[in-house]
């Protein structure tokens, strides 16, 4: 990794190119703490802890030739300081402020000539401290990012217990069906229309807007999943189908179904460091419109199992070497009209089981917002942590202009697959 020279993977290459000026790939975190955290505490946990990973040090370079793969090169004129920094502003900020300036920091464009990562800290008036953390997905995807928490969590201890959650919850996918299923996926991702909806279509804008949920306890949640002998992430994705019809109905829209993009872990990829990306991304129909909660819920979760079975896993890594392998314009376009077919990223990631503390603070929440690629304009990520889920969306304003309704909207979407019947709109 610490070479002066090396070409990116297949995978990353495909992640670096996936990258436009109005959607970067940059997966966004914000980690919010209850007391006060010093720049220089900060500084020094970075300094020894992540910055000895050669990606941190690293940056891009264009390939020479159109048919070459782009390469990390060493950062000779490395300075922490561009990288881990104070965000100048003359007043400690509130929830609304930390919003707009944390989605003013995800339409900003990471330096090219650098390595691309930042981490930028703020104060907040509740004498609270938030740090807002941006890395290209070509460095690492969601569970690299968790590992690389877990680095920089204070103990080895804490560290152990992070990574081992990570593992736990994150499966890999059983193949069965044999060429045959692996066929019919390849029919299915071929045949599959590009959503026609008329907002989710429409050029973005680069200018992105952040919200979050408050914390949800997990246990609930998963409740529901027990209660109706389903997964988490069926009941998170029917959740989402559910805000996304009642955010249409009460703006006066007729609801559509759409499609998701919906990062599947293949933990068999991993490398020696953990860093980079082991997942692909799989087609999953939201039928936005179905008559009831139940009836959304079953049909996601019919596709989910789909999904579990491996192949369209297999099918969509096997399409991600190849883009990595093609050349760079015909890369961007693949990507382009790979992207067409869907309107929105849901990502679900588990987080650090038990409390962390960073730099001598203790870790009071995350919030998570996932990168979505080319056209795709919405990006919502649920992120665990202690026991409590959060929903991070990631909007661009073109595509949906108050994505704090879309979070409002979650809470009763859950509700009504709780009780297993409609919670009727104010």
């Amino acid at each position: 990794m610490n070479q002066a020279s090396e070409r990116l993977s297949r995978e990353d290459s495909a992640r670096w190119y996936m990258s436009t000026p109005e959607n970067p790939m940059v997966i966004g975190a914000l980690l919010l703490f209850d007391q006060r955290l010093e720049l220089e505490a900060l500084e020094e946990v970075v300094r020894s802890k992540l910055v000895p990973h050669g990606r941190f040090h690293q940056h891009v370079v264009e390939p020479p030739h159109w048919f070459a793969r782009p390469s990390w090169r060493d950062d000779a004129s490395f300075e922490l300081r561009e990288h881990v920094l104070r965000l100048d502003s003359s007043e400690a900020l509130d929830a609304a402020t930390l919003a707009r300036v944390a989605g003013e920091r995800m339409s900003a464009a990471l330096p090219p000539d650098r390595s691309p990562w930042s981490l930028e800290l703020v104060d907040l008036a509740d004498d609270g401290s938030a740090i807002i953390a941006r890395f290209h997905h070509c460095i690492s995807d969601g569970r690299a990012l968790v590992a690389l928490l877990g680095e920089l969590a204070d103990g080895l201890g804490t560290a152990d217990a992070v990574s081992q959650g990570t593992r736990r919850s994150s499966p890999p996918a059983r193949r069965r069906g044999g060429w045959f299923a692996r066929i019919a996926s390849l029919a299915r991702f071929f045949t599959l229309s590009a959503d026609r909806d008329g907002r989710s279509r429409r050029p973005l804008s680069g200018h992105k807007r952040v919200a979050w949920s408050a914390p949800m306890p997990l246990d609930a949640i998963k409740s529901i999943a027990r209660g109706r002998g389903h997964h988490v992430a069926d009941v998170l994705l029917a959740g989402i189908a559910g805000a996304l019809d009642r955010h249409a109905r009460r703006h006066g829209r007729a609801p559509r179904s759409l499609h998701a993009l919906v990062p599947v872990a293949a933990p068999e990829q991993a490398s020696g460091d953990g860093l980079g990306n082991h997942y692909a991304s799989v087609f999953v129909r939201l039928p936005i419109a179905a008559t009831t909660p139940s009836a959304r819920l079953e049909l996601i979760a019919r596709e989910m199992a789909v999904v579990r079975g491996g192949s369209e896993l297999g099918m969509a890594m096997a399409l991600m070497r190849m883009a990595g392998a093609a050349a760079p314009a015909i890369e961007r376009w693949a990507v382009r009209r790979w992207a067409r077919r869907a309107s929105l990223v849901v990502s679900t990631l588990p987080g650090p089981p038990v409390p962390v503390r960073l730099a001598g603070r203790p870790l009071s929440s995350i919030v998570v917002w996932a990168p979505a690629a080319a056209s795709v304009g919405l990006s919502v990520t649920f992120f665990g942590y202690a026991g409590q889920l959060r929903l991070g969306v990631l909007a661009d304003e073109a595509a949906l202009e108050r994505p704090e309704d879309l979070v409002a909207e979650l809470g009763a979407s859950i509700a009504e697959l709780g009780r297993g019947g409609p919670v009727e709109s104010p």
